[in-house]
């Protein structure tokens, strides 16, 4: 009896071998699928909290007219080089983006100059969301307050009527 075990274990054995010889092989990495625009903004839309690395992307596409799968990093280097974002913020692609910071982008983006106190001050996130509330760009809010999924695409739809026609009055809205 015994001989007739060992005979089937090292029957199984023999077939397992090869199993396990395949399991240590690394399988050929395949390259991440091109996400579609509408897939982008469909997942975007359904957000809860969009990101700061959501409007990088979504603001670099106005500007463009074209959407971009490249990193976080080359996206947010091509804005600073356009002075849409400043290097002194110091945020991640996942920290929750403000109203704030996305009318700074926007503003930035769209080459707003703004009133009489942001000419003689500059710019700031403060005065940005003014801007922007006043060019209903951004439909309310506070420069604290966090942006929704669905507010990043308000917001981003409304900066593309105001790129292309100069305000924001549009049939289509």
């Amino acid at each position: 009896m015994n001989r007739f075990r060992l005979a089937v274990l090292a029957a199984a054995l023999a077939t397992a071998l090869p199993l396990f010889a395949l399991q240590d092989k690394e399988a050929p990495k395949q390259e991440k699928p091109k996400e579609s625009r509408t897939a982008y903004l469909r997942r975007i839309f359904e957000k809860d909290r969009a990101s700061y690395g959501d409007a990088c992307r979504a603001v670099l596409s106005v500007i463009k007219n074209d959407h971009s799968d490249a990193d976080h990093a080359a996206i947010v280097g091509d804005l600073g080089g356009r002075g849409v974002v400043n290097a002194d913020w110091g945020l991640q692609e996942s920290s929750l983006l403000t109203k704030g910071t996305l009318a700074y982008m926007v503003c930035q983006a769209l080459e707003i100059k703004g009133g009489v106190t942001m000419r003689l001050f500059g710019i700031n996130r403060r005065y940005a969301l003014r801007e922007c509330l006043h060019r209903r760009l951004i439909a309310s809010g506070t420069t604290d307050e966090y942006v929704t999924g669905r507010e990043l695409i308000d917001v981003i739809t409304n900066a593309t009527i105001h790129k292309e026609q100069g305000h924001t009055d549009s049939q289509y809205k």
